[in-house]
């Protein structure tokens, strides 16, 4: 296995783990924290491994690592701890304890509420959406096969490639 492979690999696969602790943490202490707020003080642990697989990679080539190359160490960390977590809260919610798709439907409808409140939408389009909500489990096979690939790209990518031009350093004699 080359370099390449080997620091997304085991940073993403400890991405992985400590997302599922991280997650199993903010279950234990109280479920609507796993799926509000919480979930979002889950980002500084991504931006950790994504920083360390590039870091990995930088010293490996005697400091020196280009955006391109930093980008994938980023990404694929990336890529597999979320599949890893994902899959992880995909069991969870749907065969550990499903009540916790009414829970975060409640907190999806707070918000749908607060957000028409604050910009004055018609009640039939907040009540549509509403009923959207209800009719739907966000943790599905199929809404997740939307959800999952659209987050490679935001926020995956956005922050690989912040993290890639913030860490990149050149070799002295190669062209940009």
């Amino acid at each position: 296995m080359n370099q390449l492979e080997n620091h997304p690999v085991r940073n993403g696969l400890i991405l992985g783990v400590a997302s599922i602790v991280f997650t199993l943490g903010l279950y234990l202490i109280n479920p609507k924290f796993m799926l509000s707020w919480g979930s979002w003080a889950g980002i500084i642990i991504m931006v950790y491994f994504m920083r360390k697989s590039v870091l990995d990679q930088k010293k490996d080539n005697k400091g020196f690592i280009s955006l391109g190359e930093g980008f994938k160490m980023g990404w694929l960390t990336y890529i597999l701890g979320t599949v890893i977590s994902t899959l992880f809260s995909f069991v969870l919610i749907n065969y550990i304890d499903p009540s916790l798709i009414e829970i975060l439907k409640d907190i999806q409808i707070e918000a749908i509420e607060q957000i028409s409140k604050s910009f004055n939408m018609p009640e039939d389009t907040m009540q549509a959406q509403i009923e959207a909500i209800e009719d739907t489990n966000p943790f599905s096979v199929a809404s997740l096969g939307i959800a999952l690939p659209i987050s490679f790209l935001f926020p995956g990518a956005v922050i690989a490639i912040i993290i890639a031009s913030v860490l990149k350093k050149n070799v002295p004699d190669a062209k940009m």
